[in-house]
């Protein structure tokens, strides 16, 4: 099996995985949920008026720009308060979960570690050597 078979056949794992499709009918539910959808809409052109007001350098009004921070923060904390939000919020760190797990696995792969016995150490190890503490 060639390594992009490989890959393949792990993408049809994923989508099939019980998180993936979890995932997906949050997405689904938070695109049909049309409180949610004019949120977002108002924390675009709050964004949009945000970078409009700070473009203008010296002549921009701190006063604004604070205000539209304040909305901003307000707004965002609200839509991650709505129920179809938490749902998805939570089905993306699980899927966040994941995709950790299977960047660990395959540095350990690339570390030439035995694919059939290797196991990620359960100290979180990052692979990256700076934020190590000793693992092996």
């Amino acid at each position: 099996m060639s390594i992009e078979s490989a890959l393949r056949e792990l993408g049809k794992e994923i989508q099939k995985d019980e998180r993936f499709i979890a995932l997906q009918a949050a997405a689904k539910a938070n695109d049909g949920d049309e409180k949610l959808q004019q949120q977002m809409q108002e924390m675009q052109l709050l964004s949009l008026k945000y970078q409009q007001e700070a473009e203008k350098g010296e002549e921009a009004s701190q006063e604004r720009i604070a205000e539209l921070q304040e909305e901003y923060q307000k707004l965002y904390a609200e839509i991650m308060e709505g129920e179809n939000m938490q749902k998805y919020s939570a089905a993306a760190s699980e899927m966040e979960q994941m995709a950790q797990y299977i960047s660990g696995m395959i540095g350990l792969f690339f570390d030439g570690q035995d694919a059939e016995t290797c196991e990620l150490p359960q100290d979180n190890c990052t692979h990256d050597c700076c934020t190590c503490g000793g693992c092996h």
